[in-house]
Protein backbone atom coordinates (compact mmCIF):
# COMPACT_ATOMS: atom_id res chain seq x y z
CA UNK A 1 0.00 0.00 0.00
CA UNK A 2 1.64 3.30 -0.99
CA UNK A 3 0.40 6.96 0.29
CA UNK A 4 0.78 9.81 -1.82
CA UNK A 5 0.85 13.30 -0.78
CA UNK A 6 -2.69 14.30 -1.98
CA UNK A 7 -4.14 11.67 -3.86
CA UNK A 8 -4.11 7.88 -2.59
CA UNK A 9 -4.66 4.90 -5.01
CA UNK A 10 -5.64 2.12 -2.48
CA UNK A 11 -5.36 -1.41 -4.32
CA UNK A 12 -6.81 -4.27 -2.46
CA UNK A 13 -6.44 -7.51 -4.09
CA UNK A 14 -9.07 -9.93 -2.67
CA UNK A 15 -9.45 -13.32 -3.95
CA UNK A 16 -11.17 -15.53 -1.08
CA UNK A 17 -13.88 -14.32 0.56
CA UNK A 18 -15.16 -11.30 -1.48
CA UNK A 19 -17.04 -9.58 1.23
CA UNK A 20 -15.78 -6.41 2.48
CA UNK A 21 -17.29 -3.24 4.58
CA UNK A 22 -18.89 -2.07 1.94
CA UNK A 23 -18.99 -4.14 -1.49
CA UNK A 24 -20.42 -7.81 -1.13
CA UNK A 25 -19.90 -10.16 -4.68
CA UNK A 26 -21.44 -13.56 -5.16
CA UNK A 27 -21.15 -16.36 -6.19
CA UNK A 28 -17.10 -16.70 -5.72
CA UNK A 29 -16.24 -19.29 -7.91
CA UNK A 30 -18.80 -18.49 -11.20
CA UNK A 31 -18.75 -20.87 -13.92
CA UNK A 32 -19.91 -21.62 -17.47
CA UNK A 33 -20.31 -25.32 -18.25
CA UNK A 34 -22.23 -26.61 -21.29
CA UNK A 35 -24.91 -25.47 -22.57
CA UNK A 36 -25.08 -22.53 -20.88
CA UNK A 37 -23.57 -19.63 -22.47
CA UNK A 38 -23.50 -17.41 -19.79
CA UNK A 39 -23.05 -16.54 -15.84
CA UNK A 40 -24.32 -13.56 -13.52
CA UNK A 41 -22.31 -12.23 -10.62
CA UNK A 42 -24.18 -10.22 -8.07
CA UNK A 43 -22.49 -7.09 -6.64
CA UNK A 44 -24.35 -5.75 -3.73
CA UNK A 45 -23.63 -2.03 -1.47
CA UNK A 46 -23.60 -2.32 1.64
CA UNK A 47 -23.04 1.22 2.56
CA UNK A 48 -25.31 3.29 3.30
CA UNK A 49 -24.56 6.60 2.32
CA UNK A 50 -21.95 6.66 -1.04
CA UNK A 51 -23.01 5.06 -3.94
CA UNK A 52 -20.34 2.87 -5.90
CA UNK A 53 -18.98 3.04 -9.83
CA UNK A 54 -17.50 -0.46 -10.46
CA UNK A 55 -15.93 -1.58 -13.68
CA UNK A 56 -15.78 -5.33 -14.75
CA UNK A 57 -13.48 -7.21 -17.33
CA UNK A 58 -11.98 -11.02 -17.73
CA UNK A 59 -8.94 -11.81 -18.49
CA UNK A 60 -7.06 -15.62 -18.97
CA UNK A 61 -5.31 -16.93 -16.37
CA UNK A 62 -2.38 -19.14 -16.57
CA UNK A 63 0.52 -20.12 -14.61
CA UNK A 64 4.27 -20.39 -15.46
CA UNK A 65 7.32 -20.32 -13.46
CA UNK A 66 5.49 -20.58 -10.05
CA UNK A 67 3.58 -17.09 -11.03
CA UNK A 68 0.19 -16.15 -12.02
CA UNK A 69 -0.54 -14.27 -14.93
CA UNK A 70 -3.16 -13.01 -16.92
CA UNK A 71 -3.73 -11.55 -20.09
CA UNK A 72 -6.77 -10.06 -22.31
CA UNK A 73 -9.30 -11.77 -24.06
CA UNK A 74 -12.00 -11.92 -26.40
CA UNK A 75 -14.16 -14.74 -25.77
CA UNK A 76 -16.17 -13.48 -22.70
CA UNK A 77 -17.33 -10.44 -22.27
CA UNK A 78 -19.05 -8.72 -19.57
CA UNK A 79 -22.52 -6.99 -19.72
CA UNK A 80 -22.56 -4.37 -18.76
CA UNK A 81 -18.95 -3.40 -18.00
CA UNK A 82 -19.90 -0.57 -15.66
CA UNK A 83 -22.49 -0.32 -12.75
CA UNK A 84 -23.20 2.28 -10.44
CA UNK A 85 -24.85 0.51 -7.47
CA UNK A 86 -26.88 2.71 -5.11
CA UNK A 87 -26.22 2.60 -1.00
CA UNK A 88 -27.89 -0.68 -0.28
CA UNK A 89 -28.92 -2.06 -3.58
CA UNK A 90 -27.34 -4.54 -5.84
CA UNK A 91 -25.83 -5.19 -9.34
CA UNK A 92 -25.29 -7.91 -11.57
CA UNK A 93 -22.64 -8.78 -13.94
CA UNK A 94 -23.19 -10.79 -16.78
CA UNK A 95 -20.12 -12.87 -18.72
CA UNK A 96 -20.90 -13.80 -21.66
CA UNK A 97 -19.66 -16.48 -24.16
CA UNK A 98 -19.16 -14.92 -27.19
CA UNK A 99 -19.26 -18.25 -29.29
CA UNK A 100 -22.58 -19.15 -27.96
CA UNK A 101 -23.21 -21.89 -26.44
CA UNK A 102 -20.23 -23.55 -24.33
CA UNK A 103 -19.60 -27.56 -25.68
CA UNK A 104 -17.44 -30.03 -24.65
CA UNK A 105 -13.88 -28.79 -24.24
CA UNK A 106 -10.44 -30.72 -24.28
CA UNK A 107 -9.90 -29.01 -20.83
CA UNK A 108 -11.58 -26.72 -18.42
CA UNK A 109 -10.44 -23.40 -19.42
CA UNK A 110 -9.08 -20.73 -16.53
CA UNK A 111 -9.87 -16.99 -16.24
CA UNK A 112 -10.22 -13.72 -13.90
CA UNK A 113 -13.03 -12.01 -13.23
CA UNK A 114 -11.55 -8.53 -12.35
CA UNK A 115 -13.92 -5.85 -10.69
CA UNK A 116 -12.53 -2.28 -10.00
CA UNK A 117 -13.98 0.28 -7.90
CA UNK A 118 -13.67 3.57 -9.61
CA UNK A 119 -12.30 5.99 -7.61
CA UNK A 120 -14.57 8.26 -6.40
CA UNK A 121 -13.09 12.02 -5.18
CA UNK A 122 -14.23 13.75 -1.44
CA UNK A 123 -13.09 16.31 -0.11
CA UNK A 124 -11.66 16.29 3.83
CA UNK A 125 -9.91 19.06 5.12
CA UNK A 126 -9.37 20.22 1.45
CA UNK A 127 -7.64 17.52 0.48
CA UNK A 128 -9.00 15.04 -2.54
CA UNK A 129 -9.01 11.45 -1.70
CA UNK A 130 -9.05 8.73 -3.88
CA UNK A 131 -9.97 5.43 -3.03
CA UNK A 132 -9.89 1.85 -5.29
CA UNK A 133 -10.68 -1.39 -4.09
CA UNK A 134 -9.75 -4.01 -6.63
CA UNK A 135 -11.58 -7.64 -6.77
CA UNK A 136 -10.53 -10.83 -8.67
CA UNK A 137 -12.99 -13.78 -8.58
CA UNK A 138 -11.75 -17.33 -10.42
CA UNK A 139 -13.53 -18.20 -13.29
CA UNK A 140 -14.01 -21.71 -15.07
CA UNK A 141 -15.03 -22.67 -18.41
CA UNK A 142 -16.36 -26.47 -19.59
CA UNK A 143 -16.79 -29.77 -18.23
CA UNK A 144 -13.58 -31.60 -19.78
CA UNK A 145 -14.75 -33.96 -22.11
CA UNK A 146 -13.75 -37.01 -20.16
CA UNK A 147 -15.62 -36.00 -17.26
CA UNK A 148 -18.90 -35.01 -18.98
CA UNK A 149 -20.52 -38.64 -18.08
CA UNK A 150 -19.24 -38.68 -14.82
CA UNK A 151 -21.03 -37.37 -11.61
CA UNK A 152 -19.57 -34.57 -9.38
CA UNK A 153 -17.68 -36.84 -7.02
CA UNK A 154 -16.53 -39.19 -9.69
CA UNK A 155 -15.29 -35.47 -11.26
CA UNK A 156 -13.48 -34.39 -8.35
CA UNK A 157 -11.85 -37.76 -7.79
CA UNK A 158 -10.33 -37.38 -10.91
CA UNK A 159 -9.25 -34.28 -10.79
CA UNK A 160 -7.43 -35.33 -7.31
CA UNK A 161 -5.77 -38.48 -9.31
CA UNK A 162 -3.86 -36.41 -11.56
CA UNK A 163 -2.17 -34.51 -8.90
CA UNK A 164 1.21 -35.33 -7.27
CA UNK A 165 3.25 -33.51 -5.09
CA UNK A 166 6.93 -33.66 -4.08
CA UNK A 167 9.19 -31.81 -1.57
CA UNK A 168 11.35 -28.53 -3.03
CA UNK A 169 14.48 -27.68 -0.38
CA UNK A 170 15.94 -25.06 -2.35
CA UNK A 171 15.57 -21.85 -2.37
CA UNK A 172 13.17 -21.98 0.75
CA UNK A 173 11.79 -25.32 2.05
CA UNK A 174 8.65 -25.95 0.60
CA UNK A 175 5.97 -28.02 -1.39
CA UNK A 176 5.29 -28.20 -5.15
CA UNK A 177 1.82 -29.43 -6.49
CA UNK A 178 1.82 -30.34 -10.50
CA UNK A 179 -1.66 -30.67 -12.26
CA UNK A 180 -1.31 -33.13 -15.16
CA UNK A 181 -5.23 -33.49 -15.19
CA UNK A 182 -7.41 -31.73 -17.23
CA UNK A 183 -9.24 -30.01 -14.37
CA UNK A 184 -8.13 -26.79 -12.32
CA UNK A 185 -7.76 -27.70 -8.74
CA UNK A 186 -8.77 -25.57 -6.00
CA UNK A 187 -6.78 -26.86 -2.56
CA UNK A 188 -8.66 -25.95 0.48
CA UNK A 189 -7.47 -26.92 4.21
CA UNK A 190 -4.53 -29.45 3.19
CA UNK A 191 -3.03 -31.68 5.65
CA UNK A 192 -0.85 -33.71 6.51
CA UNK A 193 -2.08 -37.28 7.88
CA UNK A 194 -0.29 -40.04 9.51
CA UNK A 195 -0.63 -43.63 9.67
CA UNK A 196 -1.00 -43.17 13.55
CA UNK A 197 -3.76 -41.13 13.78
CA UNK A 198 -1.12 -38.68 15.27
CA UNK A 199 -2.85 -35.13 15.25
CA UNK A 200 -3.29 -33.51 11.90
CA UNK A 201 -0.36 -30.92 10.68
CA UNK A 202 -2.28 -28.47 8.76
CA UNK A 203 -0.68 -26.51 5.77
CA UNK A 204 -3.44 -23.83 5.35
CA UNK A 205 -6.61 -23.68 7.47
CA UNK A 206 -8.23 -22.11 4.52
CA UNK A 207 -7.90 -21.42 0.84
CA UNK A 208 -4.23 -22.36 -0.16
CA UNK A 209 -4.53 -21.33 -3.55
CA UNK A 210 -5.48 -22.84 -7.11
CA UNK A 211 -2.97 -25.09 -9.68
CA UNK A 212 -4.05 -24.61 -12.87
CA UNK A 213 -4.12 -27.30 -15.78
CA UNK A 214 -0.83 -28.01 -16.79
CA UNK A 215 1.01 -26.66 -14.18
CA UNK A 216 2.58 -26.45 -10.82
CA UNK A 217 2.91 -24.14 -7.67
CA UNK A 218 5.11 -24.00 -5.22
CA UNK A 219 4.08 -23.04 -1.40
CA UNK A 220 6.31 -22.38 1.88
CA UNK A 221 6.55 -24.78 4.66
CA UNK A 222 7.60 -24.47 8.33
CA UNK A 223 9.81 -26.63 9.74
CA UNK A 224 7.37 -28.38 11.54
CA UNK A 225 5.80 -28.93 7.95
CA UNK A 226 8.65 -30.21 6.32
CA UNK A 227 9.45 -32.62 9.44
CA UNK A 228 6.07 -33.64 9.06
CA UNK A 229 6.15 -34.30 5.51
CA UNK A 230 9.95 -36.40 5.49
CA UNK A 231 7.63 -39.59 7.38
CA UNK A 232 7.23 -42.50 5.27
CA UNK A 233 4.03 -43.12 6.50
CA UNK A 234 2.04 -39.46 5.66
CA UNK A 235 -0.49 -38.82 3.25
CA UNK A 236 -1.56 -34.94 2.04
CA UNK A 237 -5.31 -34.19 2.11
CA UNK A 238 -7.56 -31.29 1.05
CA UNK A 239 -10.94 -29.84 1.03
CA UNK A 240 -12.57 -29.54 -2.27
CA UNK A 241 -16.66 -28.59 -2.43
CA UNK A 242 -16.67 -30.27 0.81
CA UNK A 243 -14.77 -33.52 -0.33
CA UNK A 244 -11.66 -34.54 1.15
CA UNK A 245 -9.16 -35.86 -1.70
CA UNK A 246 -5.59 -37.05 -1.38
CA UNK A 247 -2.43 -36.04 -3.21
CA UNK A 248 -0.15 -38.84 -3.97
CA UNK A 249 3.78 -38.40 -3.85
CA UNK A 250 5.50 -37.23 -7.00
Amino acid sequence: MYCLKTGWLLFIFISVHLEAASLAVWPINPRIDAPASTTMVWVKNNDADEEMVLQARVLTWSQQDNKDHYESQDDLVVSPPLVTVKPGTQQVFRIVNRKGAVTALPRELSYRLIIDEIPVATKQDGSVLNFQMRYSLPLFVGVPIDYEKKNFIDRQNAMADQLRYRLVESPQKSIEIINSGKANARLSKVKILRANNAEPTLISEGLLGYVLVGASRQWPLDQKQWDALKNTDVRIVFEAERQELEIAPH
